[in-house]
């Protein structure tokens, strides 16, 4: 696979499934170089598998299909050029599709009353004024914006407190809009009450939310508007859903812990909250806080309710499973069957489940594995059933490396996972350690494209996940909070010997690329490490003492502390005199994540210091780029990643042993 490929790849979205448990209908997304856009169609796909999957829809970038309760309708966002993604209804029969809304920033998140007449959505809602000028009128026209608040801004959004998200719903017959919450702060996640008489969602509405990263689950009534909070402000909660009788709701949900934004490397835990009690009653947690991480899909429900229990996603070492949380609540509630907490395995094993959905007792799941970006699967007693093979053009087109999984045990004896890449032919083979960024994220059984590129370009590629990831446990997970480039460096040279020892790879000709975390993590190695040769440092923090003063996140008191010497030594540029081998520096210039800042410093201090580097800045990206950003820039970054280490690995190593 080479960066030109980029294009064959087909995303397949989290699937929404016909109430008869029949259909299913998926988005599937993939990059066109030569427009540098996206285009997503809808594909209808038959469950019991008889026929191949149908197009619906084409020509646009059509996602978040959600079928209509009584089997009718299917409503889903449509983007196109020029404007943010819009409601439209398509007839489950057959026909054009119908344009629902033109709110001016865009809509997500739709999701259907029980009776099927309404639909609940997000939208944005811009002050009077701004993002809605005229074509002819630029931003730098706009009036100022007074800013009383520590977070304004998000990666990819740009400024937020101008423009919250609220909560609409809308009347599919008449197109009667109705906008239930106002306050300035984001809104999301609306969920419906079994009767149809109330909706959940999650906001942050507490005072002190600027410090404090905690969300709250509140519930609205139709019948009189009036809106209770059901949440303590102790986490940070997401994806609320009604149990089967309406008097409970379950949720994701983040400890937030006693300082900062330690929501950032604690696990999320399904939760529970009765609503109907005499006096109100604290949230209980249902899933083990220190061994079950739970995750959302990119888009669409991340929890099922059905009758034997709360269905959810879960990451374990580099793995993410759907799985079944049964609940200990009262004998009349619908979720009992099981053991109270302990998830059972629905879809487990070397895939990465996408999304899922559930209906008359049907479950489909969209699976990723190393080879594939995602197919359809009919969830069977004996494993995954596939019903599409939208991957079959890239496989066809390019040979895809596997990935081997690989163990073993850092100089401090703790366990190390990860996976290894290698090229066809004969070594010694020059080697990529790849570092994710988070750190609280995790690599996994899912096609990468730069690992693929990489593979392709004859190198071995290592992906772990160091201390500080997440997928293996809570302990694992707080290993590096104020101790980044410690244990976690630990890990990642203990994999790259595995890589070297056992998959012919050559000890003199090894680089280090991340981005984020990652890049953090490939300045810290290029100054304080011999083992590498060659460092690509992507959108990077280098600099801690003033790193929170500029991006969305408050990341350096939670992993770095507030010791001011602390920050200056656990920062890459403080080094930058040592580096000795050859940097590439790339950055985002509209990130708000890890400022391009950060890297032009890192960057100019090389450059000065007469040391081998270049800069290489991405116009008008944010932070995350490299997964959702032009085509044409993930084009040219794959690229840029080959070409530098082409020319900056050393000469073959003729001083090694042949391989055993």
């Amino acid at each position: 696979m080479k960066a030109v490929d980029l294009g064959l790849i087909e995303v397949v979205g989290p699937p929404s499934l016909s109430p008869d448990g029949r259909r299913a209908v998926v988005a599937v997304e993939r990059a066109d170089l030569a427009d540098d856009r996206y285009y997503a169609d809808l594909w209808l796909v038959p469950v019991d598998g008889d026929d191949g999957p149908t197009r619906l829809t084409t020509g646009e970038h059509d996602s978040e299909p959600c079928w209509s309760p009584d089997g009718r309708w299917l409503a889903f966002t449509r983007s196109v050029p020029g404007s943010g993604p819009q409601l439209h209804l398509l007839p489950a029969a057959g026909g054009e599709p119908r344009l629902l809304t033109r709110h001016p920033l865009g809509v997500g998140s739709p999701r259907w009353s029980p009776d099927s007449a309404t639909l609940a959505y997000v939208a944005r809602v811009p002050e009077p004024g701004r993002y809605v000028a005229p074509i002819a009128q630029t931003a730098a026209a706009e009036p100022p914006r007074r800013i009383t608040g520590l977070r304004y801004r998000a990666d990819g959004v740009g400024y937020t407190l101008d423009r919250p998200k609220q909560i609409f719903t809308i009347d599919v017959a008449d197109g009667a809009i109705t906008q239930h919450t106002a306050e300035n702060a984001d809104h999301g996640f609306p969920a419906w009450s079994p009767d149809g008489t109330r909706l959940a969602f999650v906001a942050a509405r507490h005072p002190d939310r600027d410090t404090v990263p905690a969300s709250d689950v509140f519930v609205l009534s139709r019948t009189d508007g009036r809106t209770t909070q059901v949440t303590r402000t102790s986490l940070r909660v997401s994806h609320p859903v009604f149990g089967a009788h309406g008097d409970r709701v379950y949720f994701l949900g983040t400890e937030i812990g006693d300082e900062f934004n330690e929501t950032y490397l604690n696990p999320t835990s399904l939760w529970g909250v009765d609503l109907d009690a005499a006096d109100p009653v604290p949230p209980r947690r249902l899933t083990d806080a220190d061994t079950i991480d739970l995750v959302p899909p990119a888009t669409g429900p991340a929890l099922t309710v059905t009758d034997e229990g709360v269905l959810a996603l879960v990451v374990r070492r580099g793995a993410v499973d759907l799985v079944r949380v049964a609940d200990d609540g009262p004998a009349d509630d619908a979720v009992r069957p099981g053991v109270p907490g302990v998830p059972v395995d629905l879809v487990a094993g070397p895939t990465q489940v996408l999304g899922y959905a559930v209906a008359a007792g049907v479950v489909v799941a969209t699976v990723a594995s190393d080879t594939e970006a995602g197919e359809l699967c009919r969830v069977t007693p004996t494993g995954p059933r596939r019903l599409t093979a939208f991957g079959a053009t890239l496989a066809a087109a390019v040979p895809l490396a596997p990935m081997h999984e690989v163990a073993g045990a850092a100089a401090d004896g703790h366990p190390v996972h990860g996976w290894i890449l290698r090229p066809a032919g004969t070594g010694p083979f020059p080697v990529i350690l790849a570092v994710h960024g988070g750190p609280f994220r995790s690599f996994g059984w899912r096609l990468l494209d730069q690992a693929q590129a990489c593979v392709e370009a004859g190198y071995v590629v290592v992906m772990g996940n160091p201390r500080g990831s997440a997928g293996y446990g809570a302990e694992h997970g707080r290993a590096v909070r104020h101790a980044f480039g410690d244990v976690d460096v630990q890990d990642l040279t203990a994999l790259v010997d595995i890589a070297v020892e056992d998959f012919d790879g050559d000890p003199a000709r090894v680089g280090v690329v991340g981005a984020s975390y990652g890049g953090f993590m490939a300045a810290w190695l290029a100054a304080t490490s011999d083992r590498f040769a060659s460092a690509i440092v992507d959108r990077a923090t280098v600099e801690w003492s003033d790193a929170d003063i500029d991006d969305d996140v408050d990341y350096t008191h939670l992993y770095i502390g507030t010791d001011p010497e602390t920050q200056r030594l656990k920062s890459p540029l403080t080094y930058a005199e040592d580096v000795s081998i050859p940097v590439l520096v790339v950055v985002a210039e509209q990130d708000l994540r890890c400022p391009p800042s950060q890297g032009r410093r890192f960057y100019s201090a090389l450059r000065r210091r007469g040391r081998h580097t270049e800069l290489l800045s991405f116009p008008g990206a944010s932070h995350m780029f490299h997964d959702s950003g032009l085509p044409s820039h993930r084009r040219l970054r794959l690229e840029a990643i080959i070409d530098w280490f082409d020319a900056t690995l050393p000469a073959r190593s003729d001083d090694r042993s042949e391989p055993a």
